[in-house]
């Protein structure tokens, strides 16, 4: 027996301990996954959904990157960005917001432990630059939130914070993507 091994075993006895203790929800292994593959989770179940819909999409080749979008559904472009709520903070941050980019929609899903939440942005009609402020924004529930660098100095890549407050309940999902896109 390897002497890590013991330490493997007591991390996963607290670890379990733990766990009976406190419920964190339903999704709380969402929180084990580095940012990209929370990205992934978020692409793939919004073309499952699509697919649950009968809504029609191009699907790309995994081997072809796009950077401007994710998918086109009925002509329609659309940048899939997800973000998960951590347990010390209330707020989702949506990464890797290129307003300059070509697509037409952009959906958020948003993972809490306990809940799903999502947004759909409408580029032409929900983003906003302005010109004497040299800022972006977008228009969520009829209120300007600013896109911010995520990095200082680098003006390509934008985030936008949402609360849960801002975000709509999964419930209503599949009827605005059947509104929007079928």
């Amino acid at each position: 027996m390897k002497i890590e091994n013991i330490l493997l075993e007591l991390i996963d006895e607290k670890y379990n301990e733990l766990k009976n203790k406190q419920d964190r929800g339903i999704f709380e292994k969402i929180l084990l996954f580095e940012a990209n593959a929370v990205g992934q989770i978020g692409e793939k179940f919004v073309k499952e959904v699509f697919k649950f819909l009968n809504i029609p999409f191009e699907d790309f080749d995994k081997d072809v990157i796009h950077d401007e979008f994710d998918m086109i559904s009925n002509s329609k472009k659309i940048e899939i960005k997800t973000a998960r709520k951590g347990i010390n903070r209330d707020t989702f941050q949506f990464n890797g917001i290129n307003p300059k980019y070509n697509y037409d929609y952009i959906i958020l899903i948003a993972i809490s432990t306990k809940s799903l939440h999502y947004y759909i942005i409408n580029k032409s009609k929900d983003y906003i630059y302005n010109h004497k402020l040299k800022k972006d924004f977008m228009i969520i529930n009829n209120k300007e939130k600013q896109l911010v660098s995520m990095n200082p100095g680098n003006q390509v890549n934008l985030k936008l914070t949402l609360n849960l407050k801002e975000l709509k309940d999964i419930s209503n999902f599949t009827n605005d993507l059947k509104e929007i896109f079928a």
